[in-house]
């Protein structure tokens, strides 16, 4: 992938963020090993996976050979699927992302497509875990996400980009998202 980055680069990056942030590492491997070396090299604060052949199971062994890191798990919401997925992964994760995803693709996100909200609500009222909501997530729409869905957190990749720049970051369309994602979570934490 071009948005892929060595592991003394990961380090470095860590490094400059703690302690003042918790530093995320995103694997797209289905390798379980290949998971855990990358995060026995770069040591992150949570691993975050994202391949769609990960089962609750691998996660189970992942976490556990990985600990104190803690694990995200992104699952694609796709009608008739989410809810048992999701169920499957409430003993073996420490967060669970909500996140779109492509027809046929290896991993879920990465689309800028929003997917049914109604789903994700439904998902976070069940859960026992923290629940962040990803997919299509920007400024402008961020707001009405956390409203409708009340997740824990949310993430956007697509729509804080540099249009037409894959991975590189919009400064500012940084900003707007997380200010706009501060009033959405302000607006639901009052009584």
């Amino acid at each position: 992938m071009p948005e892929a980055i060595d592991e003394s680069a990961a380090r470095e990056i860590l490094a400059a963020i703690h302690p003042r942030s918790r530093g995320i590492a995103l694997s797209l491997s289905d390798d379980r090993d290949e998971i855990c070396a990358m995060a026995d090299a770069v040591r992150p604060d949570v691993l975050h996976i994202v391949a769609r052949e990960i089962e609750p199971e691998d996660c189970a062994w992942i976490r556990k050979r990985i600990a104190p890191v803690m694990l995200l798990r992104a699952i694609a919401v796709r009608a008739g699927e989410t809810l048992t997925e999701a169920d499957a992964h409430q003993e073996c994760v420490d967060y669970l992302m909500l996140d779109s995803g492509a027809k046929g693709a290896s991993f879920a996100g990465a689309t800028g497509e929003t997917h049914d909200w109604s789903i994700s609500r439904t998902v976070v009222e069940r859960s026992r875990i923290p629940m962040i909501l990803a997919g299509g997530l920007s400024a402008d729409n961020v707001a009405d996400a956390i409203a409708t869905v009340r997740p824990w957190g949310v993430d956007s990749f697509t729509h804080t980009d540099v249009p037409g720049h894959r991975g590189k970051k919009d400064p500012a369309r940084v900003r707007a998202f997380i200010a706009a994602a501060q009033r959405g979570f302000e607006k639901i934490s009052k009584p």
